[in-house]
C-alpha cells in the first residue's frame, strides 16, 4: 500500500439543484455544510458526510444533467460508494433511505458479497450510488464471486 495519498480528499459532480443536494445529504447523512459560495458565476459547495470524505458538487442547469442511466452507461463518474462506520450506521442509512423512497433495489434488500454489504440508492438527480458496510475482520478472501452474491434482508 502507498505511503503518498491518505485517502479521497473530495468528489466532485454536477447537481441541477444544489439546494435539494444538500438537505437530501444532510437528512439521510448527518451532513455539514462546509463551504457553499459562487465562484465565477458558478455555486458550489463542500458537503463532509465523514471524518475523511468530502462531496464537491456543482450546480448547473437541469438539461446538463443526464438522469437515471444503467451501469456503465454514466460516463466517466459510474457511482461513488460510501463506507458505513458500522453495521448500525449501515443499517440507520438503510433505514433513512427507504424512508425517503429513494432506495435503488427493490424491497430495500441489500447485497451480501461475503466480505461486505452493499446498498444502492438514487441522489435527487436521479444518480446511482452506494453505501458499503465491510464486515469486522474480512479479507479479500471472504469476498464472493458475482454469482455467489445474495440479496439479503439484514433486518428479518
Amino acid at each position: 500500500m502507498s505511503d503518498l495519498v491518505a485517502d479521497l480528499h473530495h468528489m466532485t459532480f454536477l447537481t441541477a439543484d444544489l439546494d435539494r443536494l444538500i438537505d437530501f445529504y444532510v437528512r439521510i447523512f448527518d451532513a455539514n455544510v462546509t463551504l457553499d459560495r459562487v465562484n465565477n458565476g458558478r455555486r458550489h459547495a463542500f458537503i463532509e458526510i465523514g471524518p475523511h470524505t468530502v462531496l464537491h458538487p456543482f450546480e448547473v442547469p437541469a438539461s446538463v444533467i443526464p438522469g437515471r442511466q444503467e451501469i456503465f452507461e454514466r460516463g466517466r463518474l459510474d457511482h461513488f460508494a460510501l463506507n458505513a462506520t458500522s453495521e448500525e450506521a449501515f443499517l440507520e442509512i438503510r433505514r433513512r433511505l427507504i424512508a425517503e423512497g429513494v432506495y435503488a433495489i427493490e424491497d430495500g434488500l441489500v447485497t451480501d458479497m461475503g466480505a461486505m454489504w452493499s446498498l444502492s440508492f438514487h441522489d435527487p438527480d436521479d444518480a446511482w450510488q452506494e453505501v458499503i458496510w465491510v464486515k469486522p475482520d474480512a479479507s479479500l478472501d471472504d469476498f464472493k464471486d458475482l454469482s455467489e452474491w445474495e440479496m439479503i434482508d439484514p433486518e428479518a
